[in-house]
This record gives structure tokens, C-alpha cells and sequence, in this order.
């Protein structure tokens, strides 16, 4: 529509769905819409980083003074506060997943909202597409929400990666969850693999803290999982880190190339902030749930909390 400017998704709404539901939570397309400002701070804060990295101060600056009045902006006009749940779009009082996810994602929401967000996205299960499904989980480790993003990633239900391998049958993952969510879906699309992105960086905790990966934060997240192992490959070589848990504490051995330090997250067990540490006693970091320990250099290293 010539001189209209428009929101543009790739969610399927329900009529183009066989089941007759689609993927968008009942989102209200309105005015002035949560998702996509939350997607334009992000961007926002994108632009700094990009900016600091050519060393163009002036235009980082300006790019964070934006995110921030975006910021500013979505929490003044689009948080109903007496739910305590961001609404849609301005001229609505729908309140959908999108609209609470994307911004919790994003670090929109303040830590005196985040409790009722969490509480509302959790009240919505998986409703969203594969797509959204990125997000949603990124969202979740954010806030802390291991459990519930390991639930989810692997639900028997028809809305699940489970259910695409052992019901469907594909060996790629699909465009949707299932035909009946989206009768034209190819079988091989990448947006559909969030778990591929979302296990070695979340629940393994697995990111890079500096560009190129010469510093590194290990933050695992196991949610209820007794035990896991991965290998993550980057620019520097490959990251080995592994995890065993049970009700007397936290066991994490990890081994980094001689190129590499990181800071290493444990999560609290209880107890008085001691780290066993390559057989030392130490003092961790209290890091909001977590125990920190920085500076940590290439080679083998164990970490134990509790009682272990």
C-alpha cells in the first residue's frame, strides 16, 4: 500500500492454519506495537556495539542515548500495570506471549516487572512458532527460568522438538510444528533449530565475552539435567565443558585453549561461597544466583560447590 507504512511478521494466523490456530498468541496488530519496538531497541543497542568496536565513541553514544528513550518509551506506553504484562500495541488491551517474550529477551523489563512477566510467559506455554521459539527461550535463561526453558525443549506435546523427530519423522527440523500449525511448512528449515544455539550457549553457558572469543563466560544452566557434555567449537579452538549435579552440590570440569581465559559461573548450591577449585579452597563471587570465579586460563580445570 503505497505511502502506508507497515508491521511486517512471519507468524501464521489462524486462518492459514488446518487446526484453525495459528502462531501469534492472539497478537493484536495495532498502532504502535510492542514487538516491533522491542526489535528496534535491540537493534539500537546492536548499533553501539558494532559502533564501539570501530572505535566511533560519538555514534555509540548517540545510539545508546536512543535505546535508551525507546526504552524509556515502551515502559511508559505499552506495560499494563495492573496485570503487570506488556499489552500488544498502544490502542489495545491484549496482552499476548510475543508481546511479554521479545522484551524480556531484549533486557526491556525492569527488575521490579520481571517476576509477573516470567509468571504471564509461563502461563502461555509454547505459543509461538519455531521462530518465536528462539526467543521465547532466550528469554527464559535470561530470567533465570532453566526449568521451564528444559521443559519445554523437551514436551512430549505436538508444539515440541520431540515431537518433530519421533511423530513426524524429519531428521531437519520443519518450518512449523506440525503441518496442522501451517499446512504449506518445507522440512528443512534452520529457524526451526533453537535448541542447536540455545544448548551450548545457554544451557551450557558457552558465549563469548570478548570479540573473536579471547574471553569467555561459562554460566551453565541445567535446570533438573543430573548430568551433560559438550564440545563447543570456536575461532580459537574448541571449549570442552562438562557438568554433574545431584542434591549436595555442583561438579564442573571445563578445558579451554591456552589462547583463551573465561570467567566461570557456578550455580549456588547454599553454603558459605566456597569453590573447590582445581582441589583449592577459594572464594566465589556472588553473581546473582550464581558464584564467579574470573581469570581462569587455558587448560584443565575442575570447580566443585557443596558438598562434593
Amino acid at each position: 500500500f503505497p505511502g502506508k507504512i507497515r508491521d511486517i511478521v512471519d507468524w501464521p494466523p489462524g486462518s492459514f492454519a488446518l487446526s484453525g490456530t495459528g502462531e501469534r498468541d492472539g497478537y493484536k496488530m495495532g498502532t504502535i506495537s510492542t514487538v516491533v519496538n522491542a526489535f528496534h531497541y535491540q537493534a539500537l543497542n546492536l548499533m553501539a556495539d558494532i559502533a564501539k568496536a570501530v572505535e566511533k565513541e560519538d555514534e555509540a553514544m548517540w545510539y545508546q542515548q536512543r535505546a535508551e528513550k525507546v526504552r524509556a518509551a515502551i515502559n511508559e506506553k505499552l506495560f499494563d500495570a495492573t496485570h503487570g504484562v506488556y499489552i500488544d500495541c498502544e490502542d489495545s488491551t491484549q496482552a499476548s506471549l510475543h508481546a511479554n517474550m521479545f522484551p524480556l529477551a531484549f533486557g526491556i523489563v525492569p527488575p521490579e516487572r520481571r517476576q509477573s512477566v516470567v509468571n504471564f510467559i509461563k502461563s502461555r506455554g509454547m505459543a509461538c512458532s519455531v521462530y518465536g521459539a528462539q526467543y521465547l527461550l532466550e528469554a527464559l535463561y535470561e530470567a533465570g527460568e532453566d526449568e521451564y526453558a528444559l521443559e519445554l525443549m523437551t514436551a512430549p506435546h505436538d508444539r515440541s522438538w520431540p515431537h518433530m523427530i519421533y511423530d513426524v519423522g524429519t531428521t531437519i527440523t520443519l518450518e512449523a510444528w506440525d503441518r496442522k500449525y501451517k499446512k504449506n511448512l518445507d522440512w528443512n528449515h534452520a529457524w526451526g533449530a533453537a535448541p542447536a544455539n540455545i544448548i551450548p550457549r545457554r544451557l551450557m553457558g558457552v558465549q563469548p565475552a570478548s570479540p573473536g572469543f579471547e574471553e569467555i563466560i561459562i554460566k551453565p544452566q541445567p535446570g533438573s539435567l543430573k548430568w551433560a557434555r559438550a564440545t563447543v567449537p570456536t575461532i580459537r579452538g574448541a571449549v570442552y565443558v562438562s557438568f554433574d549435579t545431584d542434591s549436595s552440590g555442583f561438579d564442573l570440569r571445563i578445558t579451554l585453549p591456552g589462547n583463551m581465559t573465561a570467567s566461570v559461573y557456578l550455580p549456588v548450591t547454599g553454603g558459605d561461597g566456597i569453590v573447590h577449585y582445581n582441589g583449592k579452597k577459594v572464594c566465589g563471587n556472588a553473581d546473582g544466583s550464581f558464584l564467579r570465579l574470573d581469570g581462569i586460563g587455558g587448560g584443565q580445570h575442575f570447580f566443585s560447590t557443596g558438598q562434593h
